[in-house]
């Protein structure tokens, strides 16, 4: 779908919508109403949570039952909390799972169906997924199904029904979580490969005349040749669309799906790339909005971090539903005004419609459903005390209601959004070319074990271009491109095939064979696409800028200093400059000569202050600030 997630939203709004992540099941429900309306006050729109399964499940056997009203705990009363949503003005995203993760014992799920009577999700390579050391239960199987459905249309029943839109706040619903359990954005041969996938993906063989490859679904991936290795990658996103298209008919029509889709790692050993782009063809073409999740480093403290989420989010181009607001697990520069503020400002300098604050409070109070087994953790080589009460400690509130800094930024973009959001939300990202790169390279790469993948290459070399010559080059697929505008011919549009190398001598197009380590090719291509003057220049080669027009001329200029030292970023005829600590970003809006406003990351205790010149002034007047 190319809907936008701001308007399925907040229907009507002209600009970007700010989420916030409100785990009740770790909140004492004398606090909900306080904390959901500092909330609003902050500026969150939509009120987001998790529901789950295995906190609200009472009783066993013939005696289960769901409690969605509080009556056998009011932490259980999740259709008191939408209520209280909707007296404090917000909408509500209502994420159900099955699978929810949220660093709740496994991912919510029941006990049971994590193990010895169902099913477990097993790769094509023999590994299972687990959660807290336990296996968690293939979707495919039948019998996990039929609980799962039970469970989804309790919710859809008692919670979604009474409260959707328009009679009620909720406005939308999250199918499945990054995935169904975690798992788009893993390598191709760890997805769920039991015998009911295996059968499932036989029989789209089937339907598509592959009666040969459907035969062989059931051998040894050492068995597998390379074609139906390629179709398993194919139908890894068709298997996960599948799943999501079920969940959602279990819901009535109204409140829009969503479905997080995280980016990707894409450097080191560990890099899925090649799998999460091949998945994506069905995800994207499929009924649903994708959004995406940013759990692939810190752009603001890493230029690799920052390489995978400009490659990744242009290509994949989707709004954010999941960013860090406060978690410290391995960088307690989240729990900062700075670090938030900057991944947030890069997301939507890149077009997305949302900001996401997960999560928005801070919360201290649960009990032993949602508590993780510490046991399980140290199996999985994680120290338990990282999960201990408050949940996301950085975050902009406190279950007391309390400020911590983060919240700074959170009312920084609240006041800038609502003076320039509706001129962010309509301009277009400014590209000096545009690549159209073919998913067949994706869908071999993910098989490839040795050197760095075409996609790999690319994601570094667009990176690489923007840094060192100040241009963007686009990335789109080349099984989406739209129609392209007047505008979009302005620029040099290339093309990036699959097939065998020098196959196409056509003007501006590379054809490279798929599934082979690159080796500079790629690179060298995408250097040689852009031939125009840049429309800024950097210092020292580490900061970057990005930057939108709007049809009425109004300029929106993002500039971003990922790396451990400072740079200064000057626009290419000096009419601004911008310095740029480490570590930092800003984005300032104008319209012809005129600066219109611009706000920044805060300044760190014992740091330099991002600083703007415009037209030879200093620009403190017109930066926004959080009082």
């Amino acid at each position: 779908m190319n809907t936008r997630l701001n308007t399925a939203l907040i229907p009507g709004t002209d600009r970007p919508v700010v989420i916030g992540e409100y785990p009740y099941y770790r909140a004492d429900p004398g606090n909900w109403g306080g904390n959901l309306r500092e909330l609003r006050s902050l500026g969150v729109d939509v009120v987001s949570f998790y529901l789950p399964w295995r906190f609200h499940e009472t009783g066993d056997g013939e005696q289960r039952a769901f409690d969605f009203h509080g009556k056998t705990d009011p932490q259980r009363d999740v259709v008191g909390l939408i209520g209280l949503a909707a007296e404090a003005g917000l909408a509500v995203l209502v994420k159900p799972g099955p699978f929810i993760h949220a660093e709740v014992q496994l991912g919510g799920l029941p006990d049971r169906l994590c193990g010895p009577g169902h099913t477990p999700y097993r790769g094509l390579n023999g590994d299972l997924l687990t959660s807290q050391a336990k296996p968690l239960p293939s979707l495919h199987d039948p019998a996990v199904k039929e609980e799962v459905a039970a469970w989804l249309q309790a919710v859809a029943e008692q919670v979604v029904s009474p409260t959707a839109a328009p009679r009620g706040p909720v406005v939308a619903l999250q199918l499945g979580n990054e995935g169904m359990s975690g798992d788009v954005h893993i390598a191709i041969d760890a997805q769920d490969a039991s015998p009911a996938a295996r059968e499932e993906f036989a029989r789209w063989l089937s339907a598509r005349g592959l009666a040969d490859e459907a035969a062989r679904t059931g051998d040894d991936l050492a068995d597998w040749p390379s074609g139906l290795r390629l179709l398993w990658a194919r139908w890894s996103g068709e298997a996960i669309a599948g799943l999501w298209d079920w969940i959602s008919d279990l819901f009535p029509a109204g409140p829009a799906r969503v479905a997080n889709v995280p980016l990707a790692r894409a450097t080191g050993p560990d890099a899925t790339i090649d799998a999460w782009a091949a998945r994506h063809r069905a995800l994207k073409g499929s009924r649903h909005l994708i959004g995406h999740t940013e759990w692939v480093g810190n752009p603001a403290q890493s230029p690799e971090a920052f390489a995978t989420h400009l490659g990744e989010i242009l290509l994949g181009d989707t709004d954010v539903l999941e960013a860090n607001w406060g978690f410290t697990w391995d960088d307690d520069t989240f729990a900062g005004p700075r670090t938030p503020l900057f991944n947030a400002l890069l997301a939507l300098t890149l077009g997305s419609t949302t900001v996401s604050v997960y999560t928005a409070c801070a919360a201290g109070t649960w009990g032993e459903l949602i508590d993780m087994d510490p046991d399980g953790l140290r199996s999985e080589g994680v120290d338990p005390a990282l999960h201990a009460p408050p949940y996301c400690p950085g975050a902009p509130l406190t279950e007391a209601g309390d400020h911590n800094p983060t919240s700074e930024s959170l009312r920084l973009l609240a006041r800038f959004l609502e003076r320039h959001g509706a001129a962010l939300a309509g301009s277009r990202l400014d590209r000096d070319a545009d690549l159209l790169v073919d998913r067949a390279l994706a869908e071999a790469g993910a098989w490839q074990r040795e050197g760095r993948t075409v996609l790999r290459e690319l994601t570094e070399a667009v990176h690489e271009q923007l840094r060192d010559t100040h241009c963007l080059v686009g990335l789109r697929w080349l099984d989406e491109v739209p129609q392209r505008t007047a505008q979009d011919a302005a620029e040099t549009l290339g093309v990036l095939r699959a097939g065998h190398p020098g196959a196409s001598t056509a003007p501006g197009e590379l054809t490279v064979a798929a599934g082979v380590a690159a080796h500079g090719a790629v690179a060298g291509f995408v250097a040689g696409l852009v031939t125009d003057a840049p429309r800024w220049t950097s210092a020292h080669r580490r900061a970057v800028a990005i930057t939108r027009t709007a049809p009425d001329g109004t300029r929106f200029i993002g500039v971003f200093n990922p790396t451990g030292a400072d740079d200064r970023v000057t626009g290419a005829d000096g009419d601004w400059a911008v310095e740029l600590p480490a570590g930092t970003a800003a984005l300032a809006v104008s319209q012809g000569d005129t600066l219109l406003g611009w706000l920044a990351t805060p300044t760190a205790p014992a740091t330099a202050a991002v600083t703007l010149s415009w037209g030879g002034e200093q620009a403190d007047a017109l930066r926004v600030t959080a009082s």
